[in-house]
Protein backbone atom coordinates (compact mmCIF):
# COMPACT_ATOMS: atom_id res chain seq x y z
CA UNK A 1 0.00 0.00 0.00
CA UNK A 2 1.18 3.35 -0.93
CA UNK A 3 2.15 5.29 2.48
CA UNK A 4 0.52 8.51 2.65
CA UNK A 5 3.11 11.87 2.21
CA UNK A 6 2.05 14.15 4.60
CA UNK A 7 3.57 17.33 3.20
CA UNK A 8 1.77 16.49 -0.23
CA UNK A 9 -1.56 16.35 1.41
CA UNK A 10 -1.09 19.49 3.45
CA UNK A 11 0.79 21.18 0.66
CA UNK A 12 -2.59 20.47 -1.22
CA UNK A 13 -4.92 21.88 1.46
CA UNK A 14 -3.15 25.01 1.42
CA UNK A 15 -3.22 25.24 -2.66
CA UNK A 16 -6.64 24.30 -2.75
CA UNK A 17 -7.70 27.22 -0.26
CA UNK A 18 -5.91 29.88 -2.04
CA UNK A 19 -6.94 28.37 -5.66
CA UNK A 20 -10.42 28.64 -4.22
CA UNK A 21 -10.72 31.35 -2.16
CA UNK A 22 -8.85 33.09 -5.24
CA UNK A 23 -11.86 32.06 -7.71
CA UNK A 24 -14.49 32.88 -5.41
CA UNK A 25 -13.05 35.86 -4.43
CA UNK A 26 -14.67 38.14 -7.83
CA UNK A 27 -18.39 37.76 -6.41
CA UNK A 28 -17.94 37.91 -2.97
CA UNK A 29 -21.38 38.38 -1.24
CA UNK A 30 -23.09 38.73 -5.05
CA UNK A 31 -26.32 36.39 -5.52
CA UNK A 32 -26.25 32.97 -7.40
CA UNK A 33 -28.28 34.90 -10.36
CA UNK A 34 -26.30 37.82 -10.45
CA UNK A 35 -23.08 35.07 -10.44
CA UNK A 36 -24.28 33.18 -13.22
CA UNK A 37 -25.70 35.85 -15.58
CA UNK A 38 -21.78 37.33 -15.69
CA UNK A 39 -20.19 37.63 -18.84
CA UNK A 40 -17.84 36.05 -19.54
CA UNK A 41 -19.15 33.57 -16.91
CA UNK A 42 -17.28 31.95 -14.25
CA UNK A 43 -17.07 29.13 -14.97
CA UNK A 44 -13.65 28.70 -14.95
CA UNK A 45 -10.48 31.25 -14.77
CA UNK A 46 -11.24 34.45 -16.34
CA UNK A 47 -10.38 37.97 -16.46
CA UNK A 48 -12.63 39.25 -13.76
CA UNK A 49 -9.82 36.92 -11.89
CA UNK A 50 -7.05 38.80 -9.83
CA UNK A 51 -4.73 37.60 -7.09
CA UNK A 52 -4.96 39.51 -3.60
CA UNK A 53 -5.15 39.83 -0.14
CA UNK A 54 -7.89 37.64 1.17
CA UNK A 55 -8.65 38.15 4.98
CA UNK A 56 -9.95 34.46 5.32
CA UNK A 57 -6.43 33.10 5.56
CA UNK A 58 -4.91 35.48 7.30
CA UNK A 59 -5.51 34.05 10.90
CA UNK A 60 -4.28 30.68 10.16
CA UNK A 61 -1.23 31.93 9.34
CA UNK A 62 -1.11 34.14 12.85
CA UNK A 63 -1.49 30.65 14.38
CA UNK A 64 1.88 29.22 12.69
CA UNK A 65 3.34 32.49 14.36
CA UNK A 66 2.14 31.70 17.49
CA UNK A 67 3.15 28.20 17.82
CA UNK A 68 6.85 29.23 16.15
CA UNK A 69 7.06 31.54 18.78
CA UNK A 70 6.67 28.71 21.81
CA UNK A 71 9.63 27.05 22.48
CA UNK A 72 9.87 23.25 22.90
CA UNK A 73 9.63 23.45 26.49
CA UNK A 74 6.42 26.03 26.47
CA UNK A 75 4.77 23.95 23.61
CA UNK A 76 4.87 20.64 26.06
CA UNK A 77 3.77 22.36 28.94
CA UNK A 78 0.36 23.86 26.99
CA UNK A 79 -0.17 21.27 24.78
CA UNK A 80 -0.50 18.96 28.08
CA UNK A 81 -2.95 21.34 29.86
CA UNK A 82 -4.52 22.08 26.98
CA UNK A 83 -4.07 25.73 26.55
CA UNK A 84 -1.91 25.79 23.84
CA UNK A 85 -3.87 28.33 22.04
CA UNK A 86 -5.81 29.88 25.14
CA UNK A 87 -7.54 33.31 24.34
CA UNK A 88 -5.42 35.32 25.53
CA UNK A 89 -2.04 34.02 24.25
CA UNK A 90 -3.52 33.73 20.25
CA UNK A 91 -5.84 36.72 21.07
CA UNK A 92 -2.65 38.92 21.65
CA UNK A 93 -0.85 37.76 18.55
CA UNK A 94 -4.12 38.99 16.74
CA UNK A 95 -3.17 42.35 17.85
CA UNK A 96 0.35 42.31 16.86
CA UNK A 97 -0.09 41.36 13.40
CA UNK A 98 -3.73 41.90 11.68
CA UNK A 99 -4.18 45.14 9.92
CA UNK A 100 -7.47 46.56 10.80
CA UNK A 101 -8.76 47.06 7.17
CA UNK A 102 -8.81 43.15 6.99
CA UNK A 103 -10.77 42.66 10.00
CA UNK A 104 -14.09 42.11 9.15
CA UNK A 105 -17.73 40.84 11.31
CA UNK A 106 -17.06 38.33 14.39
CA UNK A 107 -13.57 39.01 14.28
CA UNK A 108 -13.94 42.32 14.06
CA UNK A 109 -16.18 43.10 17.05
CA UNK A 110 -13.41 40.42 18.95
CA UNK A 111 -10.99 42.34 17.86
CA UNK A 112 -12.76 45.79 19.10
CA UNK A 113 -13.50 44.23 22.29
CA UNK A 114 -10.40 42.83 23.25
CA UNK A 115 -8.59 46.51 22.12
CA UNK A 116 -11.32 48.03 24.73
CA UNK A 117 -10.51 46.09 27.62
CA UNK A 118 -12.76 43.15 27.39
CA UNK A 119 -10.94 40.14 27.96
CA UNK A 120 -10.47 37.58 24.91
CA UNK A 121 -12.11 34.58 26.62
CA UNK A 122 -15.24 37.18 26.23
CA UNK A 123 -14.63 38.95 22.98
CA UNK A 124 -16.51 36.83 21.05
CA UNK A 125 -19.60 36.76 23.47
CA UNK A 126 -22.91 37.89 22.40
CA UNK A 127 -23.22 39.81 25.35
CA UNK A 128 -20.53 40.82 27.97
CA UNK A 129 -21.14 43.57 30.56
CA UNK A 130 -17.61 44.86 31.34
CA UNK A 131 -16.59 47.81 33.86
CA UNK A 132 -20.22 49.30 33.65
CA UNK A 133 -20.10 49.25 29.56
CA UNK A 134 -22.67 46.69 27.38
CA UNK A 135 -20.31 44.48 25.14
CA UNK A 136 -21.07 42.18 22.49
CA UNK A 137 -20.41 40.31 19.11
CA UNK A 138 -23.74 40.18 16.92
CA UNK A 139 -21.96 37.91 14.40
CA UNK A 140 -21.34 35.42 17.08
CA UNK A 141 -22.49 32.53 14.67
CA UNK A 142 -21.43 33.81 11.12
CA UNK A 143 -18.91 32.52 9.15
CA UNK A 144 -15.40 33.85 10.37
CA UNK A 145 -14.73 30.48 12.83
CA UNK A 146 -15.73 28.13 9.25
CA UNK A 147 -13.01 30.14 7.27
CA UNK A 148 -10.08 29.27 8.90
CA UNK A 149 -10.78 25.72 10.20
CA UNK A 150 -8.43 23.96 7.74
CA UNK A 151 -5.18 24.52 9.69
CA UNK A 152 -5.73 22.17 12.74
CA UNK A 153 -6.62 19.64 10.55
CA UNK A 154 -3.34 19.71 8.98
CA UNK A 155 -1.77 19.71 12.14
CA UNK A 156 -3.51 16.95 13.35
CA UNK A 157 -4.61 14.59 10.90
CA UNK A 158 -7.26 12.00 11.66
CA UNK A 159 -4.77 8.85 11.40
CA UNK A 160 -6.62 5.73 10.71
CA UNK A 161 -10.16 6.76 10.13
CA UNK A 162 -10.11 4.60 7.42
CA UNK A 163 -9.04 1.29 9.65
CA UNK A 164 -12.43 -0.44 10.79
CA UNK A 165 -10.90 -1.08 14.72
CA UNK A 166 -10.41 2.81 15.65
CA UNK A 167 -12.80 4.65 17.36
CA UNK A 168 -13.94 7.93 15.59
CA UNK A 169 -14.25 10.28 18.56
CA UNK A 170 -10.34 9.06 19.49
CA UNK A 171 -9.24 9.81 16.15
CA UNK A 172 -10.70 13.79 15.39
CA UNK A 173 -10.37 14.52 19.13
CA UNK A 174 -6.57 15.98 19.17
CA UNK A 175 -7.88 18.75 16.39
CA UNK A 176 -11.29 19.47 17.73
CA UNK A 177 -9.37 20.22 20.89
CA UNK A 178 -7.30 22.84 18.83
CA UNK A 179 -9.57 23.88 16.85
CA UNK A 180 -12.19 24.84 19.66
CA UNK A 181 -9.64 26.77 21.32
CA UNK A 182 -8.82 29.14 18.16
CA UNK A 183 -12.72 29.31 17.43
CA UNK A 184 -14.01 30.61 21.19
CA UNK A 185 -11.75 33.49 20.38
CA UNK A 186 -14.50 35.53 18.00
CA UNK A 187 -17.21 32.64 17.64
CA UNK A 188 -19.86 31.09 19.62
CA UNK A 189 -22.31 27.95 18.84
CA UNK A 190 -22.80 27.20 15.51
CA UNK A 191 -20.36 29.65 14.48
CA UNK A 192 -18.13 27.29 16.60
CA UNK A 193 -19.71 24.22 14.74
CA UNK A 194 -18.36 25.33 11.58
CA UNK A 195 -14.83 25.48 12.27
CA UNK A 196 -14.99 21.74 14.20
CA UNK A 197 -16.67 20.40 10.78
CA UNK A 198 -13.97 22.02 8.83
CA UNK A 199 -10.82 20.79 10.80
CA UNK A 200 -12.10 17.67 10.93
CA UNK A 201 -13.01 16.85 7.35
CA UNK A 202 -9.50 17.90 6.81
CA UNK A 203 -8.69 15.83 8.95
CA UNK A 204 -10.00 12.76 7.69
CA UNK A 205 -9.32 13.81 3.71
CA UNK A 206 -5.69 14.23 4.94
CA UNK A 207 -6.24 10.58 6.17
CA UNK A 208 -7.36 9.10 2.66
CA UNK A 209 -5.44 7.49 0.40
CA UNK A 210 -5.72 8.22 -3.03
CA UNK A 211 -3.61 5.76 -4.72
CA UNK A 212 -4.97 3.05 -2.85
CA UNK A 213 -8.95 3.58 -3.75
CA UNK A 214 -12.00 1.74 -4.21
CA UNK A 215 -15.70 2.66 -4.10
CA UNK A 216 -19.46 1.82 -5.11
CA UNK A 217 -20.50 4.68 -7.29
CA UNK A 218 -24.14 5.59 -8.09
CA UNK A 219 -24.31 6.39 -11.90
CA UNK A 220 -27.27 8.53 -12.45
CA UNK A 221 -30.14 7.64 -15.14
CA UNK A 222 -29.71 9.35 -18.30
CA UNK A 223 -31.16 10.21 -21.27
CA UNK A 224 -29.19 8.63 -24.34
CA UNK A 225 -29.90 9.86 -28.19
CA UNK A 226 -30.19 7.78 -30.49
CA UNK A 227 -29.97 9.25 -33.88
CA UNK A 228 -31.79 6.66 -35.42
CA UNK A 229 -35.00 7.61 -33.42
CA UNK A 230 -36.94 10.98 -32.21
CA UNK A 231 -37.26 10.00 -28.54
CA UNK A 232 -33.87 9.77 -26.56
CA UNK A 233 -33.93 6.31 -24.74
CA UNK A 234 -34.02 6.62 -20.75
CA UNK A 235 -31.06 4.24 -19.58
CA UNK A 236 -31.54 3.15 -15.79
CA UNK A 237 -29.39 4.26 -13.38
CA UNK A 238 -26.79 1.65 -11.79
CA UNK A 239 -24.30 0.89 -9.09
CA UNK A 240 -20.74 -0.04 -9.83
CA UNK A 241 -17.52 -1.05 -8.14
CA UNK A 242 -14.64 0.90 -9.21
CA UNK A 243 -10.90 1.29 -9.32
CA UNK A 244 -9.43 4.99 -9.22
CA UNK A 245 -7.28 7.51 -7.84
CA UNK A 246 -9.00 10.34 -6.13
CA UNK A 247 -12.06 10.84 -3.77
CA UNK A 248 -15.67 10.61 -5.04
CA UNK A 249 -18.85 12.06 -3.57
CA UNK A 250 -19.86 8.36 -1.59
CA UNK A 251 -16.65 8.33 0.23
CA UNK A 252 -17.26 12.13 0.91
CA UNK A 253 -20.72 11.47 2.45
CA UNK A 254 -19.89 8.98 4.00
CA UNK A 255 -17.03 10.49 6.15
CA UNK A 256 -18.95 13.75 6.86
CA UNK A 257 -22.14 11.83 8.19
CA UNK A 258 -19.40 9.80 10.44
CA UNK A 259 -18.22 13.47 11.80
CA UNK A 260 -21.84 14.22 12.75
CA UNK A 261 -21.91 11.48 15.03
CA UNK A 262 -18.33 12.62 16.09
CA UNK A 263 -19.47 15.92 16.71
CA UNK A 264 -22.41 15.16 18.71
CA UNK A 265 -20.42 12.96 20.82
CA UNK A 266 -17.64 15.84 21.08
CA UNK A 267 -20.28 18.50 22.02
CA UNK A 268 -21.90 16.21 24.56
CA UNK A 269 -18.32 16.61 26.49
CA UNK A 270 -18.35 20.28 25.96
CA UNK A 271 -19.86 23.72 27.52
CA UNK A 272 -19.02 25.76 24.80
CA UNK A 273 -20.84 24.35 22.23
CA UNK A 274 -24.55 21.72 22.62
CA UNK A 275 -25.73 18.65 20.25
CA UNK A 276 -28.55 21.37 19.56
CA UNK A 277 -26.09 23.29 18.28
CA UNK A 278 -24.45 20.22 15.94
CA UNK A 279 -28.17 19.72 14.88
CA UNK A 280 -28.60 23.04 13.39
CA UNK A 281 -25.54 23.29 11.43
CA UNK A 282 -26.32 19.80 10.09
CA UNK A 283 -29.75 20.86 9.17
CA UNK A 284 -28.25 22.85 5.95
CA UNK A 285 -26.51 19.60 5.43
CA UNK A 286 -28.06 16.24 5.57
CA UNK A 287 -31.03 17.79 3.28
CA UNK A 288 -28.66 18.30 0.33
CA UNK A 289 -27.01 14.79 1.38
CA UNK A 290 -30.46 13.08 1.03
CA UNK A 291 -31.09 14.82 -2.40
CA UNK A 292 -28.07 14.01 -4.19
CA UNK A 293 -28.48 10.86 -2.84
CA UNK A 294 -32.24 10.83 -4.60
CA UNK A 295 -30.23 11.76 -7.66
CA UNK A 296 -26.42 12.70 -8.09
CA UNK A 297 -26.92 13.83 -11.63
CA UNK A 298 -24.27 16.50 -11.65
CA UNK A 299 -26.36 18.02 -14.31
CA UNK A 300 -29.15 18.80 -12.31
CA UNK A 301 -27.77 20.54 -9.07
CA UNK A 302 -29.23 23.79 -9.38
CA UNK A 303 -32.74 22.59 -9.86
CA UNK A 304 -32.67 20.96 -6.86
CA UNK A 305 -31.62 23.60 -4.87
CA UNK A 306 -32.81 26.69 -6.45
CA UNK A 307 -36.38 25.74 -8.12
CA UNK A 308 -39.04 27.18 -5.91
CA UNK A 309 -41.84 25.45 -7.87
CA UNK A 310 -40.31 21.86 -6.37
CA UNK A 311 -42.64 20.92 -3.86
CA UNK A 312 -39.75 20.38 -1.44
CA UNK A 313 -38.90 23.73 -1.68
CA UNK A 314 -37.99 24.08 1.54
CA UNK A 315 -35.20 21.80 1.26
CA UNK A 316 -33.65 24.10 -1.32
CA UNK A 317 -30.78 26.50 -0.06
CA UNK A 318 -33.08 29.55 -0.06
CA UNK A 319 -35.98 27.54 1.28
CA UNK A 320 -33.68 26.73 4.02
CA UNK A 321 -32.18 30.04 4.88
CA UNK A 322 -35.95 31.19 5.19
CA UNK A 323 -37.04 29.16 7.57
CA UNK A 324 -33.86 29.54 9.63
CA UNK A 325 -33.94 33.30 9.48
CA UNK A 326 -37.46 33.50 10.87
CA UNK A 327 -35.97 31.74 14.18
CA UNK A 328 -32.92 33.98 14.21
CA UNK A 329 -35.40 37.22 14.93
CA UNK A 330 -37.27 35.22 18.01
CA UNK A 331 -33.96 33.87 19.24
CA UNK A 332 -32.67 37.91 18.98
CA UNK A 333 -35.61 39.07 20.96
CA UNK A 334 -35.54 36.48 23.66
CA UNK A 335 -31.67 36.62 24.08
CA UNK A 336 -31.44 40.43 24.21
CA UNK A 337 -34.51 41.40 25.76
CA UNK A 338 -32.12 42.98 28.69
CA UNK A 339 -29.75 44.51 26.51
CA UNK A 340 -31.60 46.90 24.10
CA UNK A 341 -28.92 48.01 22.25
CA UNK A 342 -27.53 44.78 21.59
CA UNK A 343 -30.87 43.64 20.09
CA UNK A 344 -30.78 46.72 17.80
CA UNK A 345 -27.30 45.76 16.56
CA UNK A 346 -28.58 42.06 16.17
CA UNK A 347 -31.49 42.91 13.99
CA UNK A 348 -29.62 45.44 12.10
CA UNK A 349 -26.96 42.63 11.26
CA UNK A 350 -29.66 40.03 9.41
CA UNK A 351 -30.27 42.64 6.49
CA UNK A 352 -26.45 41.02 5.36
CA UNK A 353 -26.36 38.07 7.67
CA UNK A 354 -27.52 35.49 4.76
CA UNK A 355 -24.40 36.36 2.94
CA UNK A 356 -22.32 35.85 5.43
CA UNK A 357 -24.03 33.64 7.71
CA UNK A 358 -22.24 29.60 8.92
CA UNK A 359 -25.34 28.02 7.96
CA UNK A 360 -26.08 29.13 4.57
CA UNK A 361 -22.75 29.28 3.17
CA UNK A 362 -22.15 25.70 4.74
CA UNK A 363 -24.88 24.73 2.31
CA UNK A 364 -22.81 25.71 -0.47
CA UNK A 365 -19.25 24.12 0.70
CA UNK A 366 -21.48 20.90 0.62
CA UNK A 367 -23.17 21.01 -2.54
CA UNK A 368 -19.62 21.43 -4.50
CA UNK A 369 -18.23 19.31 -3.27
CA UNK A 370 -20.90 16.54 -3.92
CA UNK A 371 -21.66 17.89 -7.48
CA UNK A 372 -18.12 18.24 -7.83
CA UNK A 373 -17.50 14.56 -6.96
CA UNK A 374 -13.72 14.51 -6.89
CA UNK A 375 -12.82 17.33 -9.16
CA UNK A 376 -11.38 19.98 -8.35
CA UNK A 377 -12.45 22.69 -10.62
CA UNK A 378 -15.99 21.84 -10.41
CA UNK A 379 -15.62 22.00 -6.82
CA UNK A 380 -15.38 25.03 -6.29
CA UNK A 381 -17.05 26.46 -9.11
CA UNK A 382 -20.02 25.07 -8.19
CA UNK A 383 -19.78 26.52 -4.42
CA UNK A 384 -18.66 29.83 -6.36
CA UNK A 385 -22.28 29.64 -8.23
CA UNK A 386 -24.03 28.87 -4.83
CA UNK A 387 -23.12 32.64 -4.27
CA UNK A 388 -23.31 34.37 -0.64
CA UNK A 389 -19.57 34.29 1.09
CA UNK A 390 -17.91 32.64 -2.76
CA UNK A 391 -14.18 33.29 -1.71
CA UNK A 392 -14.35 31.52 1.90
CA UNK A 393 -16.93 29.12 0.34
CA UNK A 394 -14.79 27.85 -2.19
CA UNK A 395 -11.67 28.63 -0.14
CA UNK A 396 -13.16 25.85 2.03
CA UNK A 397 -14.17 23.29 -0.73
CA UNK A 398 -10.94 23.87 -2.37
CA UNK A 399 -9.28 23.06 1.01
CA UNK A 400 -10.92 20.15 1.50
CA UNK A 401 -11.04 18.59 -1.66
CA UNK A 402 -7.16 19.49 -1.47
CA UNK A 403 -6.45 17.95 1.27
CA UNK A 404 -8.27 14.17 0.28
CA UNK A 405 -6.25 14.61 -3.29
CA UNK A 406 -2.79 15.76 -2.35
CA UNK A 407 -1.01 18.57 -4.29
CA UNK A 408 -0.31 15.80 -6.89
CA UNK A 409 -2.81 15.19 -8.01
CA UNK A 410 -4.49 18.89 -8.41
CA UNK A 411 -4.59 19.67 -11.95
CA UNK A 412 -2.09 22.32 -13.22
CA UNK A 413 -4.94 24.18 -14.31
CA UNK A 414 -6.07 24.58 -10.79
CA UNK A 415 -2.53 26.08 -9.86
CA UNK A 416 -1.16 28.40 -12.60
CA UNK A 417 -2.80 30.88 -12.34
CA UNK A 418 -2.26 31.56 -8.58
CA UNK A 419 1.53 30.97 -9.18
CA UNK A 420 1.94 29.03 -6.04
CA UNK A 421 1.33 32.26 -3.87
CA UNK A 422 -0.35 33.08 -0.99
CA UNK A 423 -0.89 37.42 -0.51
CA UNK A 424 -0.08 37.90 3.12
CA UNK A 425 -2.26 41.09 4.36
CA UNK A 426 -0.52 40.66 8.11
CA UNK A 427 2.52 42.70 9.55
CA UNK A 428 5.60 41.17 9.00
CA UNK A 429 4.75 38.22 7.09
CA UNK A 430 6.34 38.59 3.71
CA UNK A 431 6.60 35.59 2.12
CA UNK A 432 4.42 34.36 -0.52
CA UNK A 433 5.57 31.08 -1.54
CA UNK A 434 2.73 28.49 -0.77
CA UNK A 435 5.24 25.58 -0.37
CA UNK A 436 7.17 27.12 1.81
CA UNK A 437 3.80 28.02 3.81
CA UNK A 438 3.39 24.28 3.84
CA UNK A 439 7.04 23.41 4.97
CA UNK A 440 6.38 25.32 7.87
CA UNK A 441 3.38 24.01 8.28
CA UNK A 442 4.30 20.37 8.22
CA UNK A 443 7.20 21.38 10.93
CA UNK A 444 4.41 22.20 13.24
CA UNK A 445 2.37 18.81 12.55
CA UNK A 446 4.99 16.57 13.44
CA UNK A 447 5.85 18.86 16.76
CA UNK A 448 2.35 17.79 17.33
CA UNK A 449 3.01 14.24 16.19
CA UNK A 450 5.98 14.39 18.69
CA UNK A 451 4.36 16.06 21.86
CA UNK A 452 1.65 13.45 21.47
CA UNK A 453 3.24 10.39 21.55
CA UNK A 454 5.30 11.66 24.92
Amino acid sequence: MKEIDLFDKIYGAWTGKVAGGTFGMPVEGRSRVVITNMHPPLDGWSKHHKQGINDDEQYELITILALEELSDDEFANKFKAGTILEPDYLGSYWLKYLLPQYVFTAEKAAYDNAKDGVPWEHAGDYVYEHKGKVYGNEYADWIGAQMKGELYGMLLPAWGWYEDSKNDLELLKPCLDLSLQDAIIAHREVGIVGELFISAIIAVAIAHNPFEYKEEINFPKSAVHRWDKEEDEISEGFKQQVDQAGICSETIISDIKRIKSVLLEYASLKDSISTEDVEVYYSFIDPIIDTYLDNPDSREWETNFYAKTKKDWQKTLDGLWWLFERKMVKDAISRFKDFPSMLERRLNSFSKSKAVHTLFNNGAIIVGLLYGDGDFIQTVRISTLCGADTDCNAGNAGAIIGAYLGQKLIPSYAKRFIRGEIIPGLKEWKDKSIYNLAERTLTQAERFKRFMSL
